[in-house]
């Protein structure tokens, strides 16, 4: 991923660069989509119209949808292949379309959805439609800055879902032990523990085809098995992070993954003024940061290294979610660290005992 500057906000843009594709800023049509799980609301930005003044439509999120959407398009006298299509990355809501425009020959760009907002932070309604307007203008101002993108490859979509897969059994799982829990009787609790062994045999046949489909792929094998040399990162986490980078091709720097993440703490600042601490942001994704602070939870417990700084960043009065967002960080760091420097994890501390 390359992060890009205009004005005084960074831009962290997702993509894969494709040799041969035009230079955005010859396009005249930007048009924007926000995207939702069921629906895709359109708008084009066009260079000489009032920006106030759009055209919009929406559509089903399903291939009937994007041919809808080039249909309107052709009654604007606009050829789809024309036109940049720009949409913020929301995982699998976006693929469908991503990989369309990609089998059909579309320009297209996943924009980082933090940067789309902060660019707009301030004086924008908050509707699909607006919001679908302002990607449209997010996309032509920034024009000479983005890059066209690609949509995931085979293995990284295939682990995607099956990443996903695990976690809806995972979570099914969880609510059956709650429910046994909460259950009166010894007939219901066997009942629903036969439901739990069976949830708990799902996990593993998932994990198991996780393994297979990372054995596949050379290049996603030999990332994933330096991954799990590191104290925190286990399965969940390695594929999570190899999913979520593109196996370590969307992000050139840890700090960029970071940010992508919000797992940085964040300073709050008032004109020259530092003197209310810091936070940990809210933002990000939520199932990436969540895989993250299981990971820095295990990892305090079993590295001297980050349990140490634990212990002293918590002896200075800092805040234990303000610690633990930098423990995420720095197992993000080794993650790029060994990955870059393709040799596992290695535990130094282990030599000075």
């Amino acid at each position: 991923m390359s992060t890009k500057s205009y004005g005084c906000i960074q831009h962290s843009i997702i993509n894969f660069n494709r040799k041969g594709m035009k230079d955005l800023s010859t396009f005249q049509h930007f048009v924007g989509c926000d995207v939702s799980k069921d629906t895709l609301d359109f708008a084009i930005h066009q260079r000489g119209r009032d920006s106030r003044t759009f055209e919009h439509i929406r559509v089903q999120n399903s291939p009937d949808g994007f041919r809808a959407m080039r249909k309107w398009l052709r009654s604007f006298k606009i050829a789809v292949r024309d036109a940049v299509i720009a949409m913020e990355h929301t995982g699998s809501y976006s693929a469908a379309l991503a990989e369309w425009c990609f089998k059909k020959g579309v320009t297209f760009v996943l924009l980082h959805p933090l940067d789309v907002k902060n660019y707009g932070a301030r004086g924008r309604n908050k509707t699909d439609k607006d919001d679908s307007q302002f990607i449209a203008d997010y996309a032509y101002t920034m024009r000479e800055k983005l890059e066209p993108s690609e949509p995931e490859s085979p293995v990284i979509k295939r682990l995607r879902q099956l990443r996903n897969e695990r976690q809806m059994a995972v979570r099914s799982r969880t609510a059956y032990i709650n429910l046994s829990k909460a259950l009166p009787d010894e007939a219901n609790k066997k009942r629903v523990g036969k439901i739990i062994v069976m949830l708990e045999a799902q996990v593993r046949l998932v994990e198991a085809e996780i393994k297979k489909v990372v054995e596949s792929d050379e290049a996603v094998c030999r990332n994933y098995r330096l991954l799990v040399t590191i104290p925190g990162i286990g399965l969940v986490n390695a594929i999570t992070a190899i999913v979520a980078t593109g196996n370590f091709t969307r992000f050139q720097t840890a700090r960029q993954y970071a940010k992508f993440c919000c797992v940085s703490p964040l300073a709050r600042q008032s004109g020259t003024s530092v003197n209310q601490g810091d936070h940990v942001s809210k933002a990000g994704h939520n199932e990436i940061k969540a895989t993250l602070t299981e990971g820095a939870r295990s990892a305090i417990r079993h590295d001297r290294q980050l349990r140490a700084y634990y212990e002293r960043k918590r002896a200075q009065g800092k805040s234990h979610g303000c610690v633990l967002n930098a423990v995420k960080f720095k197992l993000i760091c080794r993650m790029f660290a060994v990955v870059t420097r393709q040799a596992p994890y290695v535990d130094t501390d282990k030599y000075l005992s």
